[in-house]
């Protein structure tokens, strides 16, 4: 796979529902709800997670930090590594040219004021006949996605995941322990995975939500 490919895959990034978590995103992110510009999806993947609506704005901002970070340490091919932050801990996943890219955006998400910890999924990338292919990635990440959906305790909209190869990278954060290990189970199951790294969590004390389930 070429430099160009990797360099296209970009990080999602999720925004928060309740009204406090709104007019924080006004002010972040410069996103008017008057204007019909408020991403819908993003604000369902905050009613979903199990954390606290200002927990989960407090990781969307440093997530965004942190994409800044990559993209100025490594402005050619930030965007092949995947950025998360649950908790104030980050999380990289992605393919790297070579042990020199690694070290240099880890160093980077240190760096990133806020974050508590780095945890970091990033082998070097294949190249000749056995480079990936991405068409071939994203396929068996959508398989694996759905199998999340329909045999675990993990809500879809909490667990991330990214293939790398024919290995899966689930993060996210997840409403119970029998959650992280049923998600981690069905991505296992998966027709075609040949691992499973697991970086899934519970909310920590204090940042979980009271009252969960209110959305399917």
């Amino acid at each position: 796979m070429s430099r160009e490919i990797r360099g296209t895959r970009a990080a999602r990034a999720g925004l928060p529902l309740t009204s406090i978590a709104a007019a924080l995103l006004l002010v972040i992110f410069g996103v008017s709800p008057a204007l019909g510009f408020l991403p819908y999806r993003m604000m369902l993947e905050a009613a979903r997670s199990p954390e606290k609506p200002l927990a989960f704005v407090h990781d969307k901002v440093l997530r965004l930090d942190l994409r800044k970070a990559l993209v100025a340490a490594d402005p050619d091919d930030a965007f092949s590594v995947s950025p998360y932050v649950y908790g104030g801990h980050a999380y990289l996943v992605g393919w790297v040219a070579s042990d020199a890219e690694r070290e240099r955006v880890e160093a980077a998400a240190r760096a990133v004021p806020g974050i508590r910890s780095l945890t970091s999924y990033l082998p070097i990338e294949p190249t000749g006949a056995a480079a990936p292919n991405e068409t071939d990635e994203l396929a068996l990440k959508t398989k694996i996605e759905e199998a999340i959906t329909l045999d675990s305790d993990a809500h879809r909209a909490n667990v991330s995941v990214d293939v790398l190869g024919t290995h899966a990278v689930l993060v996210g954060v997840v409403a119970s322990g029998a959650a992280v290990q049923t998600a981690g189970e069905a991505a296992r199951r998966t027709p075609g995975v040949s691992g499973v790294t697991s970086f899934l969590s519970v909310p920590e004390p204090g940042n979980e939500k009271l009252l969960q389930g209110l959305l399917p």
